[in-house]
């Protein structure tokens, strides 16, 4: 079956800078494995070529979310801000039918007739790596997986509460994680992340730095520790699992506040268990040595402590965090994550060839 109908895509953007090319390429499209389209996309349009056997009624691109000219759409949107890191009002897209050089079909919408995928708030502040952020482009589970998170990691950079941040990067989170440990089970998924962390320290480029100024009374103050440790071992059966937690880390303020939460609030269940000594003699060891890991922050944050914050909120565990009357705690904590999270999800992005 032959091509014959010429598809071309043009998004006209709201730019007051000079012309700037992003990217220019062949980009496969779902259902094909031997076809590509051709993208040009510059900081003040995307172009997007493109050949099917089939005629597409323009009008329906837009409200068919399986067609594949629509997916490429959504590719070069999350492209484009991903690489500009900041908001430029879509001013119109045009899509033309062309056969034998001649346009059978045109269809212009203005800015009135569709929504802005993102808001005047939207600002990144982290820099995603230009070939990795390619990697959205294909068409393999990979590339799915880093399309999919990126356009989250865009949506909780629009005006958000907290909350819904935290909500957004956390649905970029689960993606990210599922795929690199081929799991679809959260808690095996979490583990294998953190010895992935372990096995490539040197990924953790923008979070680490995040963590690197915190003291042992900050991290304490920043999030609740006792909530953590009660919900995680709230029997004295879990007391195992309690000690393989402390023994896996060495951070001088990590070891702290063990320390001073009394070994997790559970110094009498390790006793019972006859586990105290080992517990106390690797964090005593650990404090001696008198070094931070902020890697280890920064997994104990993320794959912990967040992963218990996020069952209590999605589980509709207590009342949704954006009913509220004034700025509290939760929202200061909240904020406190999401500025872990974000740069964790950049920092796996940015690894995705070692995935």
């Amino acid at each position: 079956m032959t091509r014959s109908n010429n598809y071309t895509i043009e998004i006209l953007f709201d730019s007051d800078s000079h012309t700037k090319t992003l990217f220019i390429g062949p980009v496969p499209y779902f259902g094909s494995a031997s076809f590509f389209d051709k993208f040009i996309i510059q900081n003040d349009k995307i172009i997007i070529e493109a050949k099917r056997s089939a005629i597409i009624p323009l009008d329906n691109i837009f409200y068919n979310h399986f067609s594949s000219l629509y997916n490429q759409i959504l590719k070069s949107l999350v492209f484009y801000y991903a690489s500009v890191r900041k908001f430029s009002k879509i001013t119109s897209i045009k899509i033309l039918r062309i056969r034998q050089q001649k346009v059978l079909e045109e269809k212009v919408f203005n800015n009135k007739e569709f929504n802005q995928v993102l808001d005047s708030s939207f600002k990144l502040d982290y820099i995603i790596d230009q070939d990795r952020l390619q990697e959205l482009f294909n068409g393999t589970s990979k590339g799915q997986t880093t399309l999919i998170s990126i356009s989250y990691i865009l949506i909780s950079n629009t005006l958000l509460n907290e909350s819904d941040k935290f909500e957004k990067l956390w649905k970029s989170f689960n993606r990210l994680y599922t795929h690199i440990a081929g799991n679809n089970q959260d808690f095996s998924c979490l583990r294998f992340l953190r010895q992935f962390v372990v096995d490539h320290p040197n990924i953790l480029t923008l979070s680490a730095k995040r963590v690197t100024s915190l003291t042992t009374d900050k991290l304490r103050n920043a999030i609740r520790w006792r909530g953590m440790f009660l919900d995680n071992y709230d029997t004295e059966a879990k007391t195992q699992s309690l000690k393989d937690f402390v023994i896996r880390y060495s951070d001088k303020r990590i070891m702290n506040i063990l320390l001073e939460t009394k070994y997790g609030y559970r110094e009498t269940f390790l006793k019972n268990k006859g586990l105290f000594t080992q517990v106390e003699t690797h964090i005593q060891n650990a404090i001696a040595l008198d070094s931070n890991n902020d890697n280890e922050v920064v997994s104990l944050l993320t794959g912990k402590y967040m992963y218990f914050v996020r069952n209590k909120t999605f589980h509709g565990e207590k009342v949704d965090s954006s009913f509220r009357l004034l700025v509290n705690k939760e929202d200061n904590e909240l904020r406190f994550l999401n500025s872990v999270l974000e740069p964790y999800l950049i920092d796996l992005i940015n690894a995705n060839d070692i995935y």
